[in-house]
């Protein structure tokens, strides 16, 4: 009994001499998430370690770089920089940064063509093309379905231009050769699934929720998806055209609210 209570006692100041070995390593990141629109840029993260670190990345993620890859106990700079990118889809990597050993670590994120919705919040978006087209029972596109609409986002005769509040509110505005017709809408964007949450106020009171798919978006230009009837898709791209001024805006939700229409955004 004596000799067990011995091993135990030797084993435990043991385990305790080995964990008050280990280093006491840390390592603070300005920032995990890096978001960047279609064009090359790039951004920079602050390092705040008390040990040596380093940098390990996906070798097929060659889409963008960073600089330096290690460094020491310090407060370091590492610049991150991507490509120009002419994608349809959003495209993502991570990167880890180590202390020695590996026994703490830091993951942070890098995403090209996501959509920062900040970056569309009281600008002014008018339509600038549209895509239509049917898919047969296999899902493939109907050659003699397809078709393709220009338009112009800055012509003020015509058109269909969106407005974005910073309260999750925004107007669509449908204007035609002698009139114009407003819908109000709320949104919200789910940035896990790339999915633009727009519920329409309609005549009586009622709600109708519209969820396209957003493909791509910067500052002055955001591509949306979905398909609006059974096997027929719609693709559309909204240009920037301008900001909104405080006052555009109380006219804009006064027109709404008087017109609240039954058609949703393009043509839904």
């Amino acid at each position: 009994m004596k000799a067990r209570s011995f091993v135990f006692t030797l084993l435990t100041f043991t385990l305790l001499a080995l964990t008050s070995c280990v280093p006491s390593y840390s390592i603070l990141v300005s920032t995990q998430d890096l978001r960047f629109d279609l064009n090359a840029g790039s951004q920079t993260i602050i390092i705040k370690a008390n040990c040596k670190w380093s940098i390990s990345k996906n070798d097929d993620a060659d889409w963008y770089t960073i600089s330096p890859m290690s460094g020491r106990a310090n407060d370091s700079i590492i610049t991150v920089t991507v490509n120009d990118y002419s994608g349809g889809d959003f495209r993502g990597s991570s990167f880890v940064i180590n202390s020695p050993g590996g026994h703490v670590y830091r993951t942070v994120f890098v995403t090209q063509n996501k959509l920062d919705f900040d970056g569309l919040i009281n600008k002014v978006f008018g339509l600038t093309c549209l895509e239509r087209w049917n898919t047969d029972y296999y899902g493939q596109i109907i050659e003699e379905t397809y078709k393709q609409y220009e338009f112009d986002p800055y012509d003020t005769t015509t058109g269909q231009w969106m407005y974005f509040f910073e309260n999750g509110q925004g107007v669509q505005s449908n204007r035609m050769s002698d009139s114009t017709l407003y819908f109000l809408f709320d949104y919200e964007y789910d940035s896990y699934n790339s999915i633009l949450h727009i519920v329409f106020h309609l005549e009586n009171d009622s709600l109708e929720p519209y969820d396209p798919e957003v493909l791509c978006a910067s500052d002055s230009l955001y591509r949306i998806f979905h398909q609006f009837n059974p096997n027929w898709w719609e693709r559309a791209d909204m240009r920037k055209v301008g900001t909104l001024a405080p006052e555009d805006k109380s006219l804009l939700i006064r027109s709404a609210s008087k017109r609240k229409g039954r058609d949703g955004i393009f043509r839904l």
